[in-house]
């Protein structure tokens, strides 16, 4: 049976210009409640009956004026959506070349292993782009490029980015472009050198560095930042990022917190925390790290008798001078400063291995000084133990060098190297005697008619003067800039990027220091950091590496303090120069040929003699 709905052939329909509901057969009188009104509207919406005409249908109301003009015209062209410039014909040509450069080194650029292809990372240097010198500030964004998401820069190729995992840059202070093909006296160096184009009758680079010059086609010449008449650190440029809005306001709200919560205390809180102790090096107690296990010897800190904690806790500064022994570095003198300035403890430590070398000009120790001492190593330890317990903040610089002379652990330190800033910023450790100078008016340090070398007690005073100006102020005192580095930039890269600093150093005073996200390690040659790179790339992506065999300059300045120098330091004899080059062409011989597979070498020189700044 088929259904036939009934339908009334003059309906009532819906007028969508006038938003008027349906209504069937409902009276003027009897209309209906409209089912579509808000239930809070107590009121009807009133219906109009018209008469429906087949011979005269009702309209359409038109739409408002506004809106059909509206969709009659276009949309307006945005401001950012402009028309390509239409590119010439050189650049058409140029543009091409590049894409079928990078496919050339991608199928170059393919091996295979287990009779599978695999693609291999490739790099080429488009010398075409390079018209002038590239900043410095480049050469950390390439960083970046390589080992995290960043944008690419028109003066390189990298092709299979991804199978890129590893970074070591070798920073060589000394190794200059006056070597490779560069005249010593230019004023308009050029951008780019070709190296195979030297001969070596000619560049003393060229025929001391064989390996370099074989394995890196080109040198690219860098231009280091500066302003208001002062050149600033390759270092800083090579490592230093500005830090973005969103990280200040981090940065800054969690020091607010952290003053908040030792509003009541501020001495403790510039003692440092557990990580800042195990990036810094220190010897860590078993008090705050119960894994931590010290060696043979070792002690750690007592607690107060009682086993009450004091608030605030009493400061005490400490310095200590060292000698070299047989066995390497060993503790000749302890001092203890109270917080009112008086000694507490200046006592002479006789070595238990044989004096090799007094190191007079630095500690201030001689053979007759030493001489008549019968205090040992352990004696002094329980000298100090007796003194310094829980309830006394132990102040110092480079504070871990004296606790690892003294062979002892203590939970509260506070260190003045990172109190203040370096005037080149982080990585950068200041010096005792650039922050006793530029803050206390004070020379430390320096040669005396009495005496010769450094004084611990004057050492251990001024670190505690500057731990009281810095109490004496807000903890933004003595930091200049809110800067992050390449490390702390990786490690926020997803996956994280591990860093590390590696620092060749013939002194034990550190020139940089540990990173909120960048190991340190400190070696006495070069050849130790050779090893000790080749070791750290197996679980880090970034080292970064500083050698000094290259300028024997570098590590004489590495006595002086932390300020900028203002005389250059003038260039070696060329036998001497072409013996350093020889040894630091081996190192990067031995790392590129140990280093995992896709792994990027990057050496960078130091600056070059300016004589306009000399004086």
């Amino acid at each position: 049976m088929k259904f036939t709905p009934n339908i009334d052939k003059h309906e009532k329909r819906h007028d969508a210009a006038t938003k008027i509901h349906v209504t069937f057969d409902d009276s003027e009188d009897d209309a209906r409640e409209n089912k579509r009104s808000h239930p809070a509207h107590n009121h009807k919406t009133p219906q109009k009956k018209r008469k429906l005409d087949n011979s005269n249908p009702p309209q359409k109301k038109s739409a408002p004026q506004s809106k059909l003009e509206t969709n009659n015209k276009k949309t307006p062209q945005k401001k950012y959506d402009t028309k390509k410039k239409k590119l010439t014909q050189e650049e058409i040509l140029a543009k091409v070349a590049a894409i079928r450069q990078k496919k050339k080194l991608k199928r170059k650029n393919r091996t295979t292993v287990d009779g599978q292809t695999v693609a291999r990372a490739a790099f080429h240097i488009n010398t075409e782009s390079l018209t002038e010198m590239i900043p410095t500030t480049q050469l950390r964004e390439f960083i970046l490029y390589v080992l995290s998401e960043t944008c690419n820069l028109p003066w390189f190729t990298l092709v299979n980015k991804a199978q890129v995992e590893r970074l070591v840059l070798v920073y060589a202070p000394g190794l200059n472009y006056s070597y490779f093909g560069v005249p010593h006296d230019t004023s308009n160096p050029p951008p780019v050198v070709d190296l195979e184009s030297l001969k070596k009758e000619e560049w003393i680079g060229k025929a001391s560095m064989p390996f370099l010059t074989k394995q890196s086609r080109y040198m690219l010449l860098h231009m280091i930042s500066g302003e208001k008449g002062q050149i600033n650190s390759p270092v800083a440029d090579l490592l230093q990022c500005k830090m973005s809005i969103s990280k200040k306001e981090k940065v800054s709200d969690e020091n607010q917190k952290k003053i908040q919560a030792f509003k009541d205390n501020m001495r403790e809180f510039y003692v440092l925390t557990l990580k800042e102790m195990k990036d810094g090096g220190y010897p860590i107690p078993p008090s705050l790290d119960p894994t931590s296990v010290l060696p043979d010897g070792w002690k750690e800190t007592r607690p107060p008798a009682g086993g009450v904690l004091k608030n605030p806790k009493r400061i005490i500064a400490m310095d200590c001078e060292m000698v070299m022994t047989e066995k390497g570095s060993a503790l000749a003198r302890i001092t203890l400063i109270d917080e009112d300035g008086s000694v507490l403890l200046d006592e002479l430590v006789k070595p238990d291995d044989p004096i090799t070398d007094y190191l007079t000009q630095y500690s201030g120790i001689t053979p007759e000084a030493l001489g008549s001492t019968t205090c040992s190593l352990r004696r002094a330890q329980k000298h100090v133990r007796k003194i310094v317990d829980h309830n006394v903040i132990l102040v110092g610089h480079s504070l871990e060098n004296d606790l690892k002379a003294i062979q002892l652990a203590h939970p509260y330190c506070v260190d003045t190297s990172s109190l203040y800033d370096h005037l080149r910023g982080p990585p950068y450790k200041p010096s005792l005697k650039h922050l006793a100078r530029t803050y206390l008016h004070r020379q430390i340090q320096g040669h005396h008619a009495s005496r010769e070398g450094h004084d611990s007690a004057e050492d251990a005073r001024a670190t505690l003067d500057l731990f009281k100006l810095k109490l004496a102020n807000k903890p933004r005192f003595g930091k200049f800039k809110k800067a992050e580095l390449v490390f702390d930039r990786l490690s926020a890269h997803r996956p994280a990027r591990s860093s590390a600093i590696l620092e060749s150093s013939r002194s034990a005073t550190r020139l940089f220091g540990a990173t909120l996200s960048g190991d340190y390690h400190r070696t006495d040659t070069d050849e130790a950091l050779v090893e000790l790179t080749l070791e750290k790339i197996k679980e880090k992506n970034f080292l970064f590496t500083r050698y000094i065999t290259a300028d024997e300059a570098s590590a004489r300045r590495e006595q002086e303090d932390g300020a900028a120098p203002t005389v250059l330091p003038s260039a070696a004899d060329d036998a001497g120069r072409a013996t350093r080059l020889q040894t630091l062409d081996s190192y990067i011989r031995r790392l590129y040929r140990d280093l995992p597979e896709n792994s990027f070498l990057m050496v960078v020189g130091g600056t070059c003699d300016i004589p306009q700044y000399k004086t």
